[in-house]
């Protein structure tokens, strides 16, 4: 009953007011808590909507968030979406420069995962906890809010950790504060991370467009080159074409193309220098099989790219000295044909150095100069194939032409043998030394074709002389043959024209005509000019051409089917017309005769 009675004693006054002032200070003091934290989110909240430096900021954040809650350590892990990881973009306290855990690993890992904060007094009493971060930096997590970086659409960015209360333990006030402070750094960094993700994609637009335009450039380079080294008529042009093309474009200052001669104990460096006095000029030398890093890399088939050329075991200054260049960053490449090494391509002396795309781009090329080698070898060998063949059919034609001055030179022979005056022997002579001219001359052409040259002797020539000369040889041909001859030269004037030709179709032609008729016949060769053209007609009333023939008489080897024939002597009159720019056609039927027309320009240019 006493003690009831004590219970309810009345305070005195002096009592009551010292208990009161005791909760007003204590709620005083929370007040002012309560108002430095609530300041602190706000100066928090105004660094974080002055962005500049997000890193910067990040770290002074959590540095203030720190000292506010008096925690020894603090980080900031953020989502690598393509590692599938969590990395640490601030790191303060803790002993280590950076901090990677796979998702779903450590206290961090779980929070990300369940978007849920944590408040621990003992770390390591939560099953989630990762001791090994704590081994590897010496530092003794205890307790610790975990809170997740969460914006409000519900996407997580990552994870804020404060370890350690230096005084006591974290308590809900200090998650509170946390959570705060997370929300406003989830808004910033949602702006932060889409500015990055739209500044990467420009970057890798912008790289994406640098390697398209390169792209474009080194096509346009191949495609130049291609055109170029097409119509490249020696090979020194080619060379010159692609050297040319490719040192500008991969900004070295000289070339050089090494092509192999397996043939020979050398082969050919040609050399070119951009942009300086001898930028005109292709230099062309002699090396030996092996002879400097063009050589190695053409006998290896090895590509060198090197800073310094002396650096390279097969850098050979001899060759730098013969073409007055000083040799520095030098990149090589294999030319190649059908799979085997023919040479080389080599850069020298870009000023910053050959890159691995100079590296592809210079391979593209070196391809292009091997298939243009293969082209032109091919092209050359088809040519000389095709020489060869006409060298033969020439050889044929020259044989078939033979008979009209060799039977000239029979015919008078056998005057001079009779003749008793001396000046018509001389005169008989004179004319036997023209005809042994006339085969001097198909042989010199035979010679020259054989060289390559096709050439054209052309010179004024008087018709009346000309239809003169030509009958007197017609009448050794004709003199053994039932077939009368007639001369008509209805146009006597000048024209220009090879005159060696011109007789051998008239020859060729006046032949056909002895040979089609046997037994007799007429056989006209007449002279006219028709405007600017002048016209030769050999017209004869024999049997006419063959049928089977008749489509394809001025093709080689076409023949009527006698033993002697060769088929090469209206090929020839076909030949010599085109080669003076005219025509030469035939209209033929059997039993009808045969007309010839020869026709070409009289004016034609010396």
């Amino acid at each position: 009953m006493a003690d009831r009675l004590k219970a309810t004693e009345p305070v005195s006054p002096a009592g009551l007011l010292s208990g009161l002032t005791d909760k007003l200070q204590e709620l005083e003091s929370a007040v002012l808590r309560q108002a430095e934290r609530f300041s602190a989110v706000l100066e928090i909240a105004t660094l974080l909507s002055s962005v500049r430096d997000v890193d910067a900021l990040l770290r002074t954040v959590m540095d203030r968030l720190s000292s506010l809650l008096q925690a020894e350590a603090a980080t900031l892990f953020m989502l690598d979406a393509e590692k599938q990881e969590l990395w640490s973009r601030v790191l303060r306290g803790g002993g280590l420069d950076e901090i990677r855990l796979p998702l779903g690993t450590g206290i961090a890992g779980h929070v990300m995962a369940t978007g849920q904060s944590l408040l621990l007094g003992d770390a390591y009493t939560d099953s989630h906890f990762h001791p090994n971060i704590d081994r590897m930096s010496g530092f003794v997590t205890k307790s610790m809010i975990a809170v997740p970086l969460k914006h409000v659409s519900g996407r997580i960015l990552g994870v804020v950790e404060v370890l350690n209360r230096k005084t006591n333990v974290f308590t809900a006030e200090d998650l509170a504060l946390v959570e705060a402070v997370a929300t406003q750094i989830a808004a910033v960094l949602d702006n932060v991370l889409l500015y990055e993700e739209l500044r990467a994609q420009n970057e890798a637009l912008r790289k994406a467009k640098s390697d398209l335009s390169n792209a474009l450039d080194d096509l346009d380079l191949l495609f130049e080159t291609e055109k170029a080294v097409s119509s490249a008529e020696k090979q020194s042009d080619l060379m010159d074409i692609i050297l040319a093309r490719v040192a500008p474009t991969v900004g070295a200052t000289s070339a050089a193309i090494f092509l192999a001669d397996p043939g020979e104990q050398q082969g050919a460096l040609y050399f070119k220098s951009i942009g300086d006095e001898n930028s005109e000029s292709l230099m062309t030398l002699k090396t030996k099989p092996g002879q400097g890093i063009v050589g190695h890399v053409a006998r290896t088939g090895e590509i060198v790219r090197v800073v310094h050329a002396a650096d390279h075991p097969a850098h050979d200054p001899s060759i730098s000295s013969r073409l007055d260049i000083r040799a520095d960053a030098v990149l090589c490449v294999p030319i190649t044909v059908d799979e085997t090494v023919v040479g080389s391509l080599a850069l020298l002396n870009k000023p910053s150095s050959f890159t691995e795309s100079d590296e592809r781009l210079a391979t593209l090329i070196a391809g292009q100069a091997g298939r243009s080698i293969k082209v032109r070898r091919n092209r050359d060998e088809a040519e000389q194939r095709e020489r060869l063949v006409a060298i033969g059919q020439m050889l044929s034609g020259v044989v078939h032409d033979f008979r009209t001055p060799l039977t000239v030179i029979s015919g008078y022979t056998e005057l001079m043998a009779t003749e008793p005056d001396e000046q018509q022997r001389l005169q008989y002579a004179a004319v036997v030394d023209k005809q042994f001219e006339h085969l001097n001359a198909m042989m010199r052409e035979t010679l020259a074709f054989a060289r390559g040259e096709r050439e054209l002797l052309i010179r004024k020539v008087y018709l009346q002389k000309f239809a003169s000369e030509t009958e007197a040889y017609l009448r050794q041909e004709f003199k053994k043959s039932p077939v009368r001859l007639s001369v008509v030269p209805r146009y006597t004037g000048p024209a220009r024209f090879d005159e060696g030709k011109l007789r051998r179709v008239v020859f060729n032609l006046a032949r056909n005509a002895v040979e089609a008729m046997p037994t007799g016949g007429n056989f006209l060769f007449s002279i006219d000019r028709e405007a600017d053209d002048l016209v030769l007609r050999f017209e004869d009333d024999g049997p006419g051409l063959p049928p089977e023939i008749a489509d394809r008489v001025f093709d080689p080897f076409a023949t009527a089917g006698r033993p002697e024939g060769t088929g090469l002597g209206l090929s020839i009159v076909k030949q010599i017309a085109d080669e003076h720019g005219g025509s030469v056609k035939v209209e033929s039927a059997p039993g009808k005769g045969t007309r010839f027309e020869f026709k070409i320009p009289v004016g034609l240019a010396a």
